[in-house]
Protein backbone atom coordinates (compact mmCIF):
# COMPACT_ATOMS: atom_id res chain seq x y z
CA UNK A 1 0.00 0.00 0.00
CA UNK A 2 0.78 3.46 -0.78
CA UNK A 3 0.33 4.27 3.35
CA UNK A 4 -1.78 5.00 6.31
CA UNK A 5 -3.99 7.41 7.00
CA UNK A 6 -7.16 8.38 9.30
CA UNK A 7 -9.98 9.55 7.95
CA UNK A 8 -12.48 11.42 10.52
CA UNK A 9 -16.15 12.40 9.38
CA UNK A 10 -18.65 13.89 12.25
CA UNK A 11 -17.48 11.58 15.58
CA UNK A 12 -16.25 8.88 13.18
CA UNK A 13 -12.95 7.73 12.80
CA UNK A 14 -11.51 5.24 10.36
CA UNK A 15 -7.88 3.64 10.27
CA UNK A 16 -7.08 3.20 6.40
CA UNK A 17 -4.60 1.87 3.94
CA UNK A 18 -4.24 4.17 1.21
CA UNK A 19 -4.75 3.16 -2.43
CA UNK A 20 -3.05 5.30 -5.00
CA UNK A 21 -1.41 3.22 -8.06
CA UNK A 22 -3.40 1.63 -10.59
CA UNK A 23 -2.78 -1.61 -9.45
CA UNK A 24 -3.96 -0.59 -5.63
CA UNK A 25 -6.73 0.87 -7.21
CA UNK A 26 -7.90 -2.09 -9.34
CA UNK A 27 -7.09 -4.09 -6.36
CA UNK A 28 -8.92 -2.57 -3.69
CA UNK A 29 -10.10 -4.69 -0.93
CA UNK A 30 -11.06 -7.48 -3.45
CA UNK A 31 -10.44 -11.47 -2.06
CA UNK A 32 -10.13 -10.02 1.24
CA UNK A 33 -12.13 -12.28 4.03
CA UNK A 34 -12.91 -9.60 6.30
CA UNK A 35 -12.05 -6.04 7.50
CA UNK A 36 -11.73 -5.27 11.08
CA UNK A 37 -14.36 -2.63 12.42
CA UNK A 38 -12.92 1.19 12.06
CA UNK A 39 -10.63 0.42 9.53
CA UNK A 40 -11.03 0.69 5.62
CA UNK A 41 -9.65 1.45 2.38
CA UNK A 42 -9.05 5.28 1.29
CA UNK A 43 -8.70 5.51 -2.90
CA UNK A 44 -7.45 8.53 -4.24
CA UNK A 45 -8.48 9.33 -7.50
CA UNK A 46 -5.92 12.23 -8.23
CA UNK A 47 -9.19 14.88 -9.10
CA UNK A 48 -12.86 15.16 -9.28
CA UNK A 49 -14.36 12.59 -11.62
CA UNK A 50 -17.36 10.61 -11.91
CA UNK A 51 -16.29 7.01 -11.67
CA UNK A 52 -17.94 3.28 -11.02
CA UNK A 53 -16.89 1.05 -7.94
CA UNK A 54 -17.53 -2.72 -8.56
CA UNK A 55 -17.79 -5.32 -5.85
CA UNK A 56 -17.64 -8.09 -8.33
CA UNK A 57 -14.61 -9.56 -6.03
CA UNK A 58 -15.40 -8.63 -2.53
CA UNK A 59 -16.19 -11.41 0.12
CA UNK A 60 -18.60 -8.68 2.34
CA UNK A 61 -20.81 -5.96 1.91
CA UNK A 62 -19.29 -2.51 2.50
CA UNK A 63 -20.16 1.10 2.73
CA UNK A 64 -18.67 3.82 0.01
CA UNK A 65 -18.44 7.26 1.42
CA UNK A 66 -17.17 10.13 -1.87
CA UNK A 67 -15.75 12.56 -0.85
CA UNK A 68 -14.54 15.74 -2.85
CA UNK A 69 -11.52 17.46 -3.40
CA UNK A 70 -13.06 20.27 -1.24
CA UNK A 71 -12.65 17.33 1.61
CA UNK A 72 -16.79 17.14 1.44
CA UNK A 73 -18.89 13.70 1.41
CA UNK A 74 -20.87 14.15 -1.97
CA UNK A 75 -22.57 10.65 -1.52
CA UNK A 76 -22.81 7.38 0.53
CA UNK A 77 -23.78 4.33 -0.91
CA UNK A 78 -24.52 1.77 1.95
CA UNK A 79 -24.56 -1.90 2.19
CA UNK A 80 -23.09 -2.89 -1.22
CA UNK A 81 -23.00 -6.32 -1.70
CA UNK A 82 -20.57 -8.23 -3.36
CA UNK A 83 -20.97 -8.33 -7.21
CA UNK A 84 -22.47 -4.71 -7.97
CA UNK A 85 -21.32 -1.58 -9.32
CA UNK A 86 -22.07 1.31 -8.02
CA UNK A 87 -21.26 4.40 -9.88
CA UNK A 88 -20.87 7.73 -8.36
CA UNK A 89 -23.61 10.61 -8.63
CA UNK A 90 -21.55 13.72 -8.75
CA UNK A 91 -17.63 13.84 -9.34
CA UNK A 92 -15.51 12.85 -6.12
CA UNK A 93 -11.79 12.46 -6.00
CA UNK A 94 -11.50 10.06 -2.81
CA UNK A 95 -13.26 6.98 -2.00
CA UNK A 96 -13.53 5.36 1.40
CA UNK A 97 -14.41 2.03 1.58
CA UNK A 98 -15.83 0.69 5.33
CA UNK A 99 -18.07 -1.97 6.87
CA UNK A 100 -21.32 -2.40 5.92
CA UNK A 101 -23.34 -0.13 8.48
CA UNK A 102 -20.10 2.14 9.89
CA UNK A 103 -21.21 5.10 7.58
CA UNK A 104 -24.92 4.84 8.67
CA UNK A 105 -24.78 8.29 10.57
CA UNK A 106 -22.53 10.07 7.69
CA UNK A 107 -24.88 13.03 5.63
CA UNK A 108 -23.97 14.14 2.17
CA UNK A 109 -21.95 17.43 2.62
CA UNK A 110 -20.43 16.34 5.70
CA UNK A 111 -16.67 17.50 6.43
CA UNK A 112 -13.83 15.24 6.00
CA UNK A 113 -10.43 15.01 7.88
CA UNK A 114 -7.40 13.17 6.16
CA UNK A 115 -4.57 12.63 8.65
CA UNK A 116 -1.32 10.88 7.06
CA UNK A 117 0.10 8.15 9.44
CA UNK A 118 2.61 7.02 7.56
CA UNK A 119 3.81 6.79 3.82
CA UNK A 120 5.44 4.24 1.95
CA UNK A 121 9.22 5.54 1.01
CA UNK A 122 10.73 4.65 -1.69
CA UNK A 123 13.85 2.21 -1.34
CA UNK A 124 17.22 3.90 -1.19
CA UNK A 125 19.76 2.70 -3.33
CA UNK A 126 22.84 1.72 -1.52
CA UNK A 127 25.53 3.41 -3.78
CA UNK A 128 28.58 1.60 -2.26
CA UNK A 129 26.86 -1.61 -2.86
CA UNK A 130 26.33 -1.12 -6.38
CA UNK A 131 29.44 0.00 -6.76
CA UNK A 132 31.20 -2.60 -4.94
CA UNK A 133 29.30 -4.99 -7.39
CA UNK A 134 29.85 -3.28 -10.16
CA UNK A 135 33.94 -3.32 -9.29
CA UNK A 136 33.42 -7.12 -8.79
CA UNK A 137 31.83 -7.62 -11.86
CA UNK A 138 34.43 -5.21 -13.71
CA UNK A 139 37.43 -7.69 -12.23
CA UNK A 140 36.13 -10.67 -13.27
CA UNK A 141 35.46 -9.61 -16.42
CA UNK A 142 39.21 -8.69 -17.13
CA UNK A 143 40.25 -11.78 -15.89
CA UNK A 144 38.11 -14.01 -18.13
CA UNK A 145 39.10 -13.92 -21.95
CA UNK A 146 36.07 -13.44 -23.74
CA UNK A 147 36.21 -15.11 -26.91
Amino acid sequence: MSGQAAVIIRDKQWQVSLATSYLELIQGLSGLAQLSQGTGMLFDLGNDTMFTVTTEKMLFPIDIIRISSTMTVTDIAHNVLPGQLVTSMTPARYFLEVNAGEASSITQSDQVAIQLVSSATPQQVDIAGFAAALLMISLVMSMVKIV
